[in-house]
């Protein structure tokens, strides 16, 4: 059984990594001491999954969109603000990540971390975003 697990999660992380990494994003993280950077990869339509890969991480964790919702409806013919959760999936702890958008802006972006419901905030960090991913300087 433990060997099927292995293979199947295996397999998880291969298609995440071909997964087309065009619709990215780069962020850090806000007021800690230690700056976290990650990048957010968002799966194409007709993939289910996306992943997170950390500057000084391993592998990519891939995460899957649990949920989504209508925050707000703007008149006017601009975009609607939506809310998504994004659940990482695996054995890497199963935290959540909540987005909150309207068009093609990030407003919100948080990390809610499962063993103690600690709440990591990020925003944009444009200078980090290369031509095939996020490329972050050494700090």
């Amino acid at each position: 059984m433990k060997k099927l697990f292995g293979l199947l999660f295996a397999l998880l992380i291969c298609n995440v990594a071909l997964a087309d990494d065009a619709d990215f994003r780069c962020f850090k993280s806000v007021g800690l001491q230690n700056t976290i950077r990650l990048q957010f990869s968002f799966p194409a339509e007709d993939q289910g999954l996306g992943h997170v890969r950390y500057m000084n991480g391993s592998a990519p964790i891939p995460v899957k969109k649990i949920g989504e919702r209508t925050v707000s409806k703007v008149p006017g013919g601009r975009p609607w603000v939506f809310e998504m959760t994004w659940q990482e999936v695996g054995a890497q702890g199963g935290g959540k990540y909540i987005i909150v958008t309207q068009g093609a802006l990030i407003d919100e972006f948080r990390y809610v971390r499962q063993k103690d419901g600690k709440v990591f905030r990020f925003e944009d960090d444009p200078d980090a975003t290369g031509e095939n991913g996020c490329e972050w300087k050494k700090q």
